[in-house]
């Protein structure tokens, strides 16, 4: 365990055993009271932490820092179908439909990333593919 997850487990136990004791001093009602408060505020908290979650995490897909045992492949805009072929033993073959006229899958706001990942397998994000996706393994062949 680091040293900073000690001190958060530590401080969570603390602050846990703090606020019975506090409940338990002011007796079964003003208790109840209390923790109708307290909820309210940590419902308020979590929604606003989860909004905050989902409008920062952007549009575009992120394989950031992932381990896979295989490859990793990322679509994304495509105006057609698209269709995977993995050969064992081999790369793999990426075949599409045609992309979307201007669109730039690597460009800003909300592209797919996979900054630090580990691939060894297969890994793949797919995004706004505006037909169908097929994805079809076949042996070696020699």
């Amino acid at each position: 365990m680091t040293r900073r997850l000690w001190l958060l487990v530590v401080g969570a136990v603390l602050a846990l055993g703090g606020l019975a004791v506090f409940l338990t001093l002011r007796g079964l009602d003003a208790a109840d009271k209390w923790s109708s408060v307290l909820s309210l505020f940590f419902t308020v908290a979590g929604f606003a932490l989860t909004l905050a979650g989902l409008l920062a995490r952007g549009a575009g897909q992120a394989a950031d820092r992932a381990v896979a045992g295989g490859d990793l492949r990322q679509i994304r805009g495509v105006k057609g179908d698209v269709v995977i072929t993995a050969v064992r033993g081999g790369p793999a073959a990426v075949g599409d439909g045609g992309s979307a006229p201007g669109d730039d899958p690597g460009a800003g706001g909300g592209a797919q990333s996979a900054q630090g990942a580990r691939a060894g397998g297969d890994l793949t994000q797919i995004d706004g593919v505006d037909g169908s996706v097929r994805i079809e393994s076949r042996p070696d062949t020699p």
